[in-house]
């Protein structure tokens, strides 16, 4: 009988931690499921995915594509063709509405995070039909200018100068990339080269008042390195008289 208590102590401990395993093992499956769901889904099965959830979730009470549903939100027949709408900017549009358009209409929906992936993969989807290649890279071209010109304001800002000015230009130089956007959305890209010029034309504005800032910022050092000299300079011949004294 001494030896069996041991042994029924050893079954009990044995039980008791193969069953502390199941449990994390049924905690942690559906957390591995979760993200082993997002890398392993082909873009195709994330394209369908994000159908049937634009579906479930009643987006076309607001939104219309190729001619089915509302008109209370834009028609998205073609938003995948809108350049300035990136699949980051759709990630951030639908984890929250407000942050990338203010006073928008459309209600936060509460998604999941493979819910966001596979709408923003669907929208990205969404294209009636390619752009003109020279349109799609004058768009992208007058957007890299434009968000060149962004950082250039940001360095600027950073050194101490007001850059109101620089932003209400940045802003116009975005309403011609937006005009472009209700172009492509109301598929009439007449006059998208004359936008995309003058949203060129804007960002180089930017530019060369950022330079000219940038000189300015130059010139201040060397006013400063100029004066430090002259005060070493003063400092030695003041010390050296000092001594001759």
């Amino acid at each position: 009988m001494g030896f069996t208590y041991p042994l029924l102590n050893n079954k009990r401990v044995s039980i008791l931690s193969s069953l502390a395993s199941l449990i994390l093992l049924c905690l942690f499956i559906p957390l591995l499921a979760s993200g082993a769901g997002t890398e392993n889904m082909s873009k195709e099965k994330l394209i369908e995915l994000g159908k049937e959830i634009y579906a479930t979730k009643g987006c076309s009470g607001c939104h219309r594509i190729n001619g089915k549903g509302g008109t209370i939100g834009p028609d998205l027949s073609n938003e995948g063709n809108i350049v300035a709408h990136d699949e980051k900017w759709h990630y951030r549009h639908f984890k929250n509405p407000q942050s990338v358009m203010p006073g928008s209409a459309m209600p936060d929906l509460g998604l999941t995070d493979l819910e966001i992936k596979a709408l923003t993969a669907y929208m990205m989807s969404l294209k009636s039909g390619k752009l003109p290649k020279d349109i799609e890279m004058s768009i992208k071209r007058a957007r890299e200018k434009l968000e060149a010109a962004k950082k250039g304001i940001e360095e600027i800002k950073s050194r101490g100068f007001n850059v109101d000015a620089l932003m209400v230009k940045y802003q116009q130089g975005w309403t011609h990339l937006e005009t472009i956007n209700n172009m492509i959305y109301t598929h009439n890209l007449s006059g998208v080269h004359d936008e995309t010029d003058k949203a060129l034309k804007m960002a180089e504005e930017i530019m060369k008042d950022i330079d000219q800032y940038r000189e300015e910022l130059s010139h201040r050092a060397t006013q400063a390195i100029v004066v430090i000299v002259l005060i070493a300079i003063i400092v030695v011949l003041v010390f050296i008289k000092l001594l001759i004294i």
